[in-house]
């Protein structure tokens, strides 16, 4: 059972009353649970104390310290320090580190049955449940899974955000450190941070920003009580950075960016450097410097070419194109998408060449040349069914309908969604209402195209969230 709907308190909740977010009725119905439930209520001092310590910290800053420049009281105004360890250490360092060392070639042979179990919910939570936490090897085997998961996000983010919300689910139902050798390797407070990290990469890419920020600040406290390793919260702050460039917060966002990118740099991760960059790049557009923007995505494109990052590469070059459009430099925009083109292979990056093919649309169709990103929607809807992804297949095709109406061809509009309405039959992708409406929209001689263009935003979300990753 996923821990949305779990009779336990989901996190968001207890954030959100630590805070004293909540209104008369929810507290109230809150602090009831509280004192009836020994595990939320566990659950509820840990953010609490957590809570206290970053406020300390905020508190106490330094008046020189870079981090100044956030406001006060922001759980990311200074980076969390490490906390003393619960208790002294049961083995001698050299046993312990071969017990751990062990433990983890264990789960490296694991995490996969733990990936593959998440296109089932109810086979996970049966999976996550038979693994006691009291073994080191399982909780490296949850901790890759999700740290894996957050590298694979672009393939299934449902998947990856319902892994995150089991894995918590699976810790509340056991809140307490088990054994010692255990807890000083892999602590519940590393794996927590790391599920709650994956939950909120989840609700960026599901746009849910206010679920995503409650995530991300419980990643960073919980990282910071299991030792504050300082890469790991770099990893909270680039994603943190992302999310307040989405809601229009660029000037706290390139303070983010630019801590983990400071961070990243030391440790010579040049490939995670490239990601903050990307970020530093979506602050700059929100702030409307456009060319620092442009600076930022553009070195960092062959770092994600040379590692075959292609998610972050494909992502990344269509930032490049966003801005291009937007300072209307569209012939600059469409070589930069071709030079792609031509260094990815059709056959064994078919799915990243839809992927850029649709990005090369969403820049002819903002700069009004609907036909062509009418051609280009067509490839990559023919692309997506041979990679096998058909909500990605279904929604490039209604984006094609939507273009060939506003080119004003109507007959090859109309006939492109009879196309569309078949597919949706065959699969039960929409309700009968939501096919209705769309017929109506494009129906007789002047389609309502506005409505159309809201109807097409409202389905993708539809078929994602009903087909995700279901075969074309």
């Amino acid at each position: 059972m996923s821990e949305l709907t779990s009779p336990h308190l989901d996190d968001f909740t207890l954030l959100r009353f630590v805070a004293g977010d909540l209104g008369d009725a929810e507290r109230k119905s809150t602090i009831r649970h509280l004192e009836a439930c020994p595990a939320c209520s566990c659950v509820e001092r840990e953010i609490a104390q957590l809570d206290r310590e970053l406020r300390d910290l905020a508190r106490d800053e330094p008046p020189d310290r870079a981090e100044r420049e956030l406001p006060p009281g922001d759980p990311f105004r200074v980076r969390p320090s490490a906390a003393e360890p619960p208790s002294p250490r049961p083995l001698n360092a050299e046993e312990l580190a071969a017990r751990a060392l062990e433990a983890s070639d264990s789960a490296g042979m694991r995490f996969e049955t733990i990936l593959d179990a998440c296109r089932d919910p109810r086979g996970l939570t049966d999976l996550l449940s038979g693994m006691a936490l009291e073994e080191m090897s399982n909780r490296f085997a949850i901790l890759y899974a999700l740290q894996e998961s957050g590298r694979r996000i672009a393939e299934s983010p449902s998947r990856s955000l319902l892994l995150a919300e089991e894995t918590l689910a699976r810790l509340r139902r056991e809140p307490f450190a088990g054994r010692l050798d255990a807890e000083h390797i892999v602590s519940r407070a590393a794996v927590r941070g790391q599920a709650h990290l994956l939950a909120g990469q989840g609700c960026i890419w599901a746009r849910e920003f206010e679920r995503a920020r409650a995530h991300l600040t419980l990643a960073y406290r919980s990282f910071g009580r299991s030792g504050a390793d300082p890469v790991a919260l770099a990893m909270v702050e680039y994603h943190e950075s992302q999310r307040r460039s989405f809601v229009g917060s660029g000037r706290e966002a390139l303070i983010l960016a630019r801590r983990a990118a400071a961070t990243f740099e030391e440790f010579g991760l040049e490939d995670l450097l490239a990601r903050a960059r990307v970020a530093q790049g979506m602050a700059f557009f929100d702030l409307g410097r456009t060319e620092e923007a442009l600076e930022a995505y553009e070195g960092a494109l062959p770092v994600f070419e040379r590692h075959a990052l292609w998610s972050n590469y494909v992502g990344t070059l269509n930032n490049i194109g966003s801005v291009l459009a937007k300072l209307g430099r569209l012939d600059e925009a469409r070589r930069e998408y071709a030079r792609a083109l031509r260094r990815l292979s059709q056959d064994q990056h078919r799915a990243w060449v839809a992927f850029i093919r649709h990005g090369l649309a969403d820049v002819l169709f903002s700069a009004g040349r609907f036909r062509e990103a009418a051609i280009s929607l067509s490839q990559a809807s023919r692309l997506y069914v041979d990679s096998g992804m058909l909500a990605r297949s279904l929604t490039a095709s209604l984006f094609e309908v939507e273009s060939w109406a506003r080119h004003g061809d109507v007959t090859r509009a109309r006939h492109r969604l009879d196309l569309f309405l078949a597919d949706v039959a065959r699969h039960r992708a929409l309700d009968a209402s939501v096919i209705g409406e769309i017929e109506q929209a494009l129906s007789g001689k002047h389609p309502d195209l506005e409505r159309i263009a809201d109807l097409r935003q409202r389905t993708e979300g539809m078929l994602l969230e009903r087909l995700g990753s279901a075969p074309a």
